[in-house]
């Protein structure tokens, strides 16, 4: 039924009383004109589907067809075709087929490199001119929230590693870290999957198990999460190519300043608003002392000066995930304030 359909044309919606007919039925009448304005007549089915607060009607039984895409590699440029793959992935497709591949191998070896890297899909149909990537993934067998709580794991771990990394001038460490971001973009990739998929399909979200407005939640924290990796990822690349780590004071001082930067982040992941937001706001004098002090010091210092940068942007990111725990604690209205964006952003 059309959301926006009423008797008047005004976009309001329609309110009804519910009332009992017998011992045993509640009814629920239509104004006529609008009833009309739906293709409903006397006889006709309709389908409820409970959604938390609220009843989705639908004049029939919602099916969950399987969402397909067929891209063609020959009408646009490798780029192009390889984002609109991702982006078709992101928005929920089952079936992603990609054709025009016989004069276009560059672009068949990214589309598999992708479907390795992808959660839940894998390579279904390898033609000669065409490749189908299906998923294959049984979304009531996985957690959003769990999902998200693996994301926070793991760029928490790779955080540590990062500043350690610049601490003792390890290389090795640091390509690990770098190495690991793309399984946080793998996660997030999905979570933002999984959101989207429940904007659209009343069913998704209960295998799922959550509700659109915990869903969207989830999502900005995801979100949050993913560029805290990208941080410690930056972090990391300062570590890589130094020819003498920084002097002590500075590397002290940095190890310090970083796990407090973290604890800021955990604090807001646990929901605890008022230490998060006060160990924010204290944070910010002794991030500008050590940025100033690296930019004064030796070219070896110097480039820490970019890792300071990046621990600012983790605190950052700690409060931003407070404002979401905030918003819960504030409404349960399931309707988000907007949407997310098809590529994360």
């Amino acid at each position: 039924m059309h959301s926006d359909a009423t008797t008047d044309g005004t976009g309001d919606p329609v309110e009804r009383t519910v009332q009992i007919a017998g011992n045993s039925t509640f009814v629920v009448s239509l104004p006529k004109a609008w009833a009309v304005e739906q293709g409903l007549e006397s006889g006709s089915s309709m389908t409820l589907y409970p959604q938390d607060d609220r009843l989705v009607v639908a004049t029939e039984a919602v099916s969950t067809p399987e969402p397909a895409v067929t891209i063609d590699a020959s009408v646009a440029p490798e780029a192009v075709t390889i984002r609109r793959v991702e982006r078709a992935y992101l928005i929920g497709c089952d079936r992603i087929t990609v054709t025009g591949l016989e004069t276009a191998p560059g672009v068949r070896r990214t589309v598999e490199r992708i479907a390795n890297r992808l959660v839940g899909v894998t390579i279904q149909d390898d033609g000669a001119d065409r490749l189908t990537i299906a998923n294959v993934l049984d979304v009531s067998e996985v957690s959003l929230p769990q999902t998200v709580a693996q994301i926070q794991r793991l760029v928490l771990e790779m955080h540590v590693d990062a500043c350690t990394a610049v601490v003792a001038g390890d290389e090795l460490l640091a390509r690990r870290v770098i190495d690991r971001d793309d399984d946080v973009d793998r996660l997030f990739a999905f979570v933002s999957r999984g959101v989207h998929r429940g904007f659209t399909d009343v069913h998704e979200l209960d295998r799922l198990e959550t509700t659109r407005a915990e869903a969207f939640r989830e999502y900005r924290v995801a979100r949050s999460l993913e560029r805290v990796a990208d941080h410690a990822t930056e972090i990391a690349h300062v570590a890589i190519g130094r020819t003498d780590p920084p002097a002590d004071a500075i590397a002290d001082r940095f190890d310090d300043v970083g796990a407090d930067a973290r604890a800021v982040l955990e604090l807001a992941l646990a929901g605890d608003i008022g230490r998060t937001i006060e160990s924010a706001a204290d944070l910010s004098a002794p991030l500008e002392d050590l940025e100033r002090r690296c930019s004064e010091g030796s070219d070896s210092d110097a480039g820490v000066a970019v890792a300071v940068r990046r621990l600012r942007r983790t605190v950052a990111a700690g409060r931003e995930i407070a404002d979401v725990r905030i918003e819960s604690t504030l409404t349960d209205d399931d309707t988000p304030r907007d949407q997310p964006s098809a590529d994360g952003d």
